[in-house]
């Protein structure tokens, strides 16, 4: 081969898998991630332990089936340069935190790496929950306890203070001792490399293509399909097994606790740090 030509598609090789690291930051850095299946909290940095997940998880459905607000706890490990207002209030909406038209929700961020917290406030709870005194519980009760590196505790009880000012706000009393079967969060883990993964296999197929003629890919292209059309003969028999339980489609796939209810925020809350 000339080598011209190899040094130009080493050229091309280089920038294009720049192209794709440089890319996949910006995505990071500007994504929203998805709620997980335990709605109330969603811990991206794996700083609560599971006792205080299925408090969070108890409590926060107890305020939604007696109020129809929304409380939910979402911890990452960094803001990527955004300021922590817009990335909240931007997460708080597409979310859908509360409900439509009352927009009763309540989001409580930390961002790890940063050392800074955030409480978005819907509109319908800012009689409730005011600017100042959400300022005043996180600066007093959560702030010293993420000093000493107890998060778990620092959320656990503002998120009570919280939910105790919302049931007072709708005449309701909150037991805080519901026992809630939290759903299982593994395949939500397995899904986290699923990118990676994706970049992998086309930066395999970008060098098999330039410096192979794509001579593997087209191999295994070859036995996937074949091993398929056989294995496809072979299981023809099966009879109806495989269509097992199709009939629950229509339910949340998640197996949690359904989604949020539409609502938004117009930027109110407070921030901090500790």
């Amino acid at each position: 081969m000339n080598k011209k030509i190899v040094n130009n598609k080493i050229l091309i090789l280089i920038f294009t898998v720049l192209y794709l690291a440089f890319n996949f930051n910006i995505v990071s850095a500007a994504d929203i991630p998805k709620p997980t299946s335990l709605k109330y909290v969603n811990d991206y940095a794996g700083v609560i332990d599971n006792d205080t997940s299925n408090y969070l998880v108890s409590v926060g459905k107890e305020v939604e089936d007696k109020t129809g607000a929304q409380i939910t706890v979402v911890i990452i490990n960094s803001l990527n340069g955004s300021d922590i207002e817009s990335y909240s209030n931007q997460l708080f909406n597409e979310w859908g935190i509360g409900q439509k038209n009352k927009d009763n929700g309540l989001l409580i961020l930390l961002s790890m790496k940063d050392r800074k917290w955030r409480v978005e406030v819907g509109k319908g709870l800012e009689g409730a929950i005011t600017d100042i005194y959400s300022a005043r519980v996180m600066d007093s009760v959560a702030a010293p306890l993420f000093k000493q590196g107890k998060y778990g505790d620092g959320i656990k009880q503002v998120f009570s203070i919280f939910a105790d000012d919302i049931a007072k706000e709708y005449n309701v009393k909150l037991d805080k001792n519901i026992k809630v079967t939290a759903p299982d969060t593994n395949a939500e883990d397995s899904n986290k490399s699923t990118p990676i993964i994706a970049y992998i296999i086309g930066g395999l197929f970008l060098i098999d293509l330039l410096f192979n003629r794509a001579r593997v890919t087209k191999t295994l292209i070859q036995l996937i399909f074949w091993s398929s059309f056989f294995g496809g003969r072979r299981g023809g028999r099966g009879g109806r097994g495989g269509g097992g339980f199709g009939g629950f489609g229509g339910g949340d796939s998640s197996g949690g606790f359904g989604g949020f209810g539409g609502g938004s925020s117009g930027g109110g809350g407070s921030s901090g740090g500790w």
